[in-house]
């Protein structure tokens, strides 16, 4: 059996290139649509990639299948990889990428084993470091770089260059505040505030921009009432570039844990933490560009 190791520096956190590795293989490689995966050890995975000639010819899609052996956040993850006549040969061999933090960012180590013969070993050791060119260009342009590097750096709270989501406003602070009435609410908002609707989801909340803001009237569960000493639930939330990076800070500086980063079919990864004075905050990160339609909600605006 034949093997190879590819080494690259990324101007970008572990967390983020973990992710790319796992959940996130459509911001880089695969195409949208097609990918299946659950990032977890023993879980399969299914994409393609899709090459798109410039001179008339038609596409060519590219399967990729495997399963994930080794799940370490942040710091490893090991998986089988299949392709076709042009990669592996329909053989299953093994990539691992390992995951250092530097002062800078990180340096990745892949290590890809178990290839039935030579040549394919020698197109994977001539593809793999543009492909990793490729994966840091694609996710710099996505904005993500700003968590791991820049705003470590200057303290900005890695709120610069955030990705677009079609699902959730552009605004970086959102209110989200709940109501017994959500038209109601949405009434005054409009016709105070100036509010305009941006997005419905029917019987559970409304996304209004207001000026260069943003505000989200979410239905009022009187379950949850008594927490907040009978006022109605408030959380603000936040857009970030690094929710991961962003939840271990708060939970260095005492904030109490309500929710742990999760990924969400909505195109957000996000955490719930409760500051020392008890306010109640959400930390999003957009992972993808998600249409509302695919999940229930309407843009109105």
């Amino acid at each position: 059996m034949h093997r190879l190791t590819v080494k690259h520096s990324f101007p970008l956190s572990p967390s983020v290139l973990y992710r790319a590795w796992t959940t996130g293989f459509d911001t880089w490689f695969a195409e949208s649509d097609t990918l299946r995966v659950r990032a977890e050890e023993g879980a399969p995975f299914f994409f393609e990639a899709v090459e798109r000639p410039t001179d008339g010819r038609p596409i060519v899609r590219h399967p990729h299948y495997g399963r994930f052996l080794t799940l370490a956040p942040d710091a490893l993850v090991a998986l089988t990889w299949v392709t076709g006549a042009l990669g592996t040969g329909g053989a299953e061999t093994i990539v691992t990428v390992r995951l250092t933090p530097t002062e800078t960012g990180t340096d990745l180590e892949l290590t890809h084993e178990g290839f039935a013969t030579s040549e394919a070993c020698e197109r994977h050791s001539a593809a793999w470091p543009m492909v990793l060119r490729h994966q840091e260009a694609k996710l710099v342009a996505l904005g993500v770089r700003a968590s791991g590097v820049e705003a470590e750096a200057n303290g900005s709270g890695a709120t610069e260059r955030l990705r677009p989501n079609r699902s959730i406003p552009d605004a970086a602070l959102i209110p989200v505040r709940s109501y017994p009435d959500i038209d109601a609410a949405v009434t005054w908002l409009r016709e105070v505030l100036g509010g305009r609707e941006r997005l419905r989801i029917p019987g559970h909340r409304v996304q209004l921009t207001v000026g260069n803001g943003a505000v989200v009237v979410a239905e009022w569960d009187p379950v949850a009432t008594p927490a907040t000493g009978g006022r109605p639930p408030a959380v603000l939330m936040v857009r970030v570039a690094d929710v991961d990076a962003a939840f271990a800070r708060a939970m260095a500086l005492g904030f109490a844990p309500l929710g742990e980063p999760t990924d969400h079919h909505y195109g957000e990864r996000q955490a719930s933490v409760r500051d020392p004075a008890g306010h109640a905050w959400m930390l999003t990160q957009t992972i993808a560009d998600v249409d509302p339609a695919s999940w229930g909600g309407e843009l109105v605006g």
